[in-house]
């Protein structure tokens, strides 16, 4: 075997083990029965942007259309009403826990919302109709969060702070040894028999294992300088801890049932793992969105971070003073703004803060500065949104659609692996190779992206085997009179690649402009058979050119063997 035929088998095994590789959590996943799915997605949150996810059509869901009340806006507000709404939608909607949901414009008033896979339609629908909340909020002191850390743990522990206490005597204390004196007067003097005095430890040591905490609060949170974060992994088990209500009740004898544990919107990726952060602020509001007149982002050119994004604020006359107050009352405390109970941005108070204007700084871009801009004026100018359409799609009919384009694809599987076998033997093996290699190109890819399966996706996959087996076509051809024109087998194979090749991406190529004017002007299902399609164009030009080209110069091997063709 050649040198560069060497090479060419190594690339292309190396290049189907990626893919493999790529897809393993897809496979993974999927494996698994439904419920099985549901808790594995509990205990492992960043799957569902390791995977290929199945859109609306085919896992079931719901599907809203929505409009703008633009009755009561003032003209000066009403150019990027529709903005600000959709950021608010958006906010709301990934709070849902919904893989991969679909937030989109419609016009000028209307907003789309896909969420597959949701199971209570009733709670979507109130969270997204709810009036936005904008708030800006202090942080607690890092004393006063160790303590409440403290306190938590506690409680998990089954244990009582100092204030809990009667008479100077600990409660739990006194009811074990209450406990402890009515086991010893029922077995005093009547000698026990072991297999009791056995199960009765045995009991208790249940009943103690039961009570610890399998993991303290602690242990689940990140120090970040003066503040704290939490990995993915442990958010859910952080947010059940936190509702408890013995956990609550322990804050409230505490003194500290007045402040609120907040997620942060961002997440930051730290030696390998995601974090969120969690911030501790002060329960009581010191200001509401309504104090913001106007927020706008810009570019930082004399502060801390020049050249990073940054966000103008103006406040209106009442917020102004507000303003002015709180920040010269708080010098060096952190000030938390705050969306819809998730904090968006907790800068540093440096000094007080006159005549209504502010700045907010931080290591973000302008696009990032827009778009927190666009948070606080939508928290200032909430505009009322209504449910037009309501569409809901049950997991049957999902599952149905699935069947039906297994059902298609595997016809058109058959007939044209029939076609290749029949007419071209080997070589026709050899594509349909080629054309498997395909199909786990695009899956990869669209892992890799995590990006979305829907229905119209399948047909685009369909779609692209007939693209792949033409091509196939054409090579094989153009060997084929080559070989009859009397060149060894070798040489009509390379005479064939070569006077294939460009007529192959002439046709690709085309097809790949028209995908992607589908994708610019197309909405949903079209893009998703767009972006099913383009992807597989490009994988097509690699396995048609190149995969099959490997196999084909093996098997000839130095014109030693003839073409089966």
């Amino acid at each position: 075997m050649e040198k560069k035929t060497t090479v060419r088998l190594i690339i292309v095994a190396f290049s189907v083990l990626a893919l493999l590789g790529c897809l393993f959590q897809t496979f993974q996943y999927y494996a698994k029965p439904v419920p099985v799915r549901e808790a594995y997605v509990k205990t492992h949150p960043n799957i569902l942007k390791q995977i290929v996810n199945l859109g609306l059509d085919l896992q079931g869901g719901m599907r809203l259309v929505l409009e703008i009340d633009r009755t009561n806006v003032d003209k000066e507000h009403d150019k990027d009403l529709l903005d600000r709404a959709f950021t608010v939608i958006e906010n709301r909607i990934n709070s849902l826990g919904v893989a991969e949901p679909t937030v989109q414009k419609q016009g000028a008033d209307r907003i789309i919302v896909e969420l597959p896979g949701l199971k209570d339609e009733e709670s979507a629908k109130s969270i997204i109709g709810k009036t936005a909340q904008l708030e800006f909020m202090l942080l607690r002191e890092p004393t006063e969060l160790d303590h409440a850390i403290t306190v938590i743990d506690n409680a998990m522990a089954g244990k009582f702070q100092k204030d809990t206490t009667v008479a100077g005597k600990d409660t739990t204390s006194q009811q074990s040894k209450e406990q402890q004196s009515m086991a010893e007067k029922l077995f005093k003097g009547k000698g026990a028999p072991a297999e009791s005095t056995a199960a009765t430890a045995k009991a208790a040591e249940s009943t103690a294992e039961a009570a610890a905490p399998a993991q303290s609060f602690k242990d689940l949170l990140v120090s970040m300088n003066d503040q704290i974060a939490v990995r993915m992994e442990n958010i859910d088990q952080v947010n059940t801890i936190m509702a408890r209500p013995d956990v609550k009740e322990a804050l409230e004898r505490a003194g500290l049932g007045g402040n609120k544990f907040l997620w942060s919107h961002d997440t930051v990726h730290a030696e390998g793992t995601i974090e969120r952060s969690l911030y501790y602020v002060k329960g009581t509001a010191e200001m509401r969105g309504d104090a913001i007149k106007d927020a706008r982002g810009s570019i930082d050119q004399t502060g801390m971070h020049p050249g990073a994004g940054k966000i103008d604020l103006e406040m209106n006359s009442k917020g102004a003073r507000r303003f002015s107050a709180v920040t010269a009352a708080n010098v060096n405390k952190f000030l938390a703004i705050v969306l819809d109970s998730t904090v968006y941005s907790a800068p540093r108070i440096i000094q007080k803060i006159s005549g209504g204007r502010a700045e907010i700084t931080g290591n973000f871009n302008i696009q990032e500065a827009n778009n927190l801009a666009i948070v606080l004026r939508a928290g200032a100018l909430p505009a009322p949104v209504k449910i037009i359409e309501e569409q809901e799609v049950g997991p049957s009919l999902g599952q149905d659609s699935i069947n039906k384009a297994a059902f298609a694809g595997l016809i058109a599987v058959l007939f044209i692996i029939a076609f290749a076998l029949i007419y071209y033997r080997l070589s026709g093996a050899i594509a349909l190779c080629a054309l498997a290699i395909n199909i786990l190109a695009v899956l990869a890819i669209m892992a890799l992206l995590n990006a979305t399966l829907t229905l119209p996706g399948i047909a685009g996959l369909i779609l692209q085997l007939a693209m792949g087996i033409d091509a196939n076509v054409i090579i094989f051809e153009r060997i084929r009179e080559e070989d009859r024109t009397g060149k060894t087998p070798r040489a009509a194979i390379e005479a064939g690649y070569k006077m294939a090749t460009w007529t192959i991406i002439d046709s690709h190529f085309t097809a790949l402009i028209t995908a992607a004017i589908l994708y610019w002007k197309g909405t949903g299902a079209i893009k998703g058979f767009a972006v099913t399609l383009s992807l597989g164009i490009l994988s097509n030009l690699y396995t048609a050119l190149f995969v099959t080209r490997v196999p084909q110069d093996i098997i000839v091997g130095r014109n030693k063997q003839k073409l089966s063709i």
